[in-house]
């Protein structure tokens, strides 16, 4: 009895070293449970000194992880009970950093379905299911399940840096990928392609985007114990990854799979028009549902990744979603006529400013006459006059809110702080957003009476990356499933290949894989009563000459 307290306090409290260490791996031969693997830990010389994390024990994974010396690392080689010592790897988010959402088709003033929601329509299918029947787990940053668009479909989780249930994003990417999936249809925000979901997540990456697979892997077992407890049907999402593959993170994805689990990956976002680059880990792991990126033309995206592991693409630029509370927000020019979404220029404050506007040329002194007190600013970019001097002018003439409409189709990232000036910090701005040069032309044009002008809090942006793609997958595959709860993952995995729309060269092709992503067509391949098509589904296994689950692939 002693000796079994001993193995288990192993587990929870720090093992002594000072000796410097690296993170493991370590599995394990012939079942053999994670309190074996602590206890040849124990049996270690190594106790000279506080490790910076303790042994982290897998509860449905012969292997354990833990920070090692060289040495502790060649003599658990040695040990008979042990089939490897493997390191860690980096893993990472596959979404490029958040902006505000500049789509000029969002709805500001209240819900938006973003393009990628009809892109893999999704929406006809919610008339049968919006995913009720499904469980996702995003691995990911962790979720922001306070959102008011996901709480309503929030389950729980794992936070496997800390050891606890919860999984609070301190990023932004998990609660992105999030809402893509499952974002709530309630007249606000946006709408997840299944947005009746059960939403869980598990906070494997750290605030900064960054994590080692042994927090993955620590991940795709605890959805594995979910399974195993709760039962049901399970999507594992992972919008992360790199090139390094680990068998220990192989293994855990081929136990996941084994289980009953799909799982859906982003492939990766390193390659460019000159140089393509495969298909990252964890997504050309076999049985993984690889997922690249197009964009709003059903082109392929530049930065996707390639390769013959890759199952198909789906929206991946530009996609409008929900992140963190209270770290979004909208920039808008709203009017009778058009609403025009823009970005607001740093260093101006939040608020809401309403009134007729005065068109103010390129804000020479001489632009600014006294019809503009009172009025808002509409001042064009350029005549090599800074924006703070533009919206310091507007302020002395009285100028309520300053529009600064930009002259080419250059990003909106726009300033009125000035690092040679300190007291541009703490100036008393006006509220000051900026326009395309397109909507800024069409506003001056306009015979609108009077507009608003927006730069407020709202916590939805727009991001890219194949992490936003993969998303699209699995609220696909939560729809396709809960039109068929009986389906296996795998039959689920094969509905999504079979019935991808087909783009590029005929058939499979390593850009496009089978293609994108068809909520609708996949659904009534697994139950095409639900949808009033006849009870048998087609008798051809193989359409535009795919091949069925296996892609080539194990």
């Amino acid at each position: 009895m002693r000796r079994a307290v001993a193995i288990a306090a192993l587990l929870l409290f720090p093992v002594l070293a000072s000796a410097a260490t690296e993170r493991y791996v370590v599995a394990l031969k012939g079942g053999g449970p994670a309190l074996r693997g602590a206890l040849l830990l124990r049996d270690i010389d190594s106790s000279i000194g506080p490790r910076e994390r303790a042994v982290a024990s897998f509860r449905n994974l012969d292997a354990f992880a833990a920070d090692l010396t060289e040495s502790e690392v060649a003599a658990l080689r040695l040990s008979p009970g042990v089939r490897y010592v493997e390191p860690v790897a980096e893993r990472r988010i596959l979404g490029f950093p958040g902006a505000p959402a500049t789509d000029a088709s969002r709805n500001v003033d209240g819900q938006t379905i973003p393009a990628g929601v009809d892109t893999v329509r999704a929406r006809e299918v919610w008339a049968v299911t919006r995913g009720e029947a499904a469980n996702v787990v995003v691995i990911d940053t962790g979720v922001d399940y306070r959102h008011p668009d996901l709480a309503s479909v929030w389950a729980g989780g794992f936070n496997a840096i800390t050891q606890s249930a919860d999984p609070m994003d301190d990023h932004s990417h998990g609660t992105h990928v999030s809402g893509t999936i499952a974002a709530a249809d309630n007249d606000f925000g946006v709408v997840g392609v299944a947005p009746r979901v059960r939403l869980w997540g598990v906070k494997a990456l750290r605030a900064d985007g960054g994590g080692t697979s042994d927090r993955v892997i620590a991940g795709i077992d605890w959805v594995i114990g979910q399974k195993k407890a709760l039962g049901g049907n399970w999507i594992i999402n992972l919008s992360l990854g790199a090139a390094r593959q680990v068998v220990a993170e192989r293994e855990a994805i081929a136990r996941a799979v084994n289980e009953g689990i799909l799982v859906v990956a982003a492939s990766g976002n390193e390659s460019t028009s000159a140089l393509p680059a495969p298909v990252s880990f964890p997504a050309a792991y076999p049985g993984v549902l690889a997922i690249g990126a197009v964009d709003g033309q059903l082109q392929h995206a530049s930065f996707s990744n390639r390769g013959p592991e890759l199952g198909a693409v789906a929206p991946g630029v530009d996609i409008l979603s929900s992140v963190r509370t209270g770290t979004g927000s909208l920039s808008a020019v709203l009017s009778a006529e058009v609403n025009y979404v823009g970005a607001g220029l740093a260093g101006s404050p939040r608020g809401t400013v309403s009134g007729p506007f005065t068109f103010c040329g390129v804000g020479r002194e001489q632009d600014f006459t006294a019809a503009v007190a009172g009025r808002i600013a509409v001042i064009r970019r350029g005549g090599e006059i800074t924006f703070a001097l533009k919206a310091k002018r507007a302020k002395a003439a009285g100028a309520t809110a300053v529009v600064i409409v930009n002259h080419d189709s250059s990003p909106l990232n726009f300033t009125l702080l000035d690092p040679n000036d300190p007291t541009s910090s703490s100036f008393d701005w006006p509220v000051t957003i900026a326009l395309s040069n397109a909507d800024g032309d069409h506003l001056i044009a306009s015979s609108t009476p009077a507009i608003t002008v927006k730069n407020v809090n709202d916590d939805y942006e727009s991001n890219t990356g194949t992490s936003m793609a993969a998303p699209h997958a699995a609220g696909v595959a939560a729809l396709a499933w809960s039109v068929a709860p009986a389906a296996t993952a795998a039959e689920v995995r094969n509905a999504l290949i079979m019935q991808a729309t087909d783009l590029g060269a005929p058939g499979f092709d390593t850009l496009y894989g089978h293609g994108l992503l068809n909520a609708l067509e996949s659904a009534k391949m697994l139950n095409p009563a639900a949808f009033g098509s006849p009870s048998t589904p087609p008798s051809d296994p193989e359409p535009s000459g795919r091949r069925i689950l296996r892609r080539g692939r194990g």
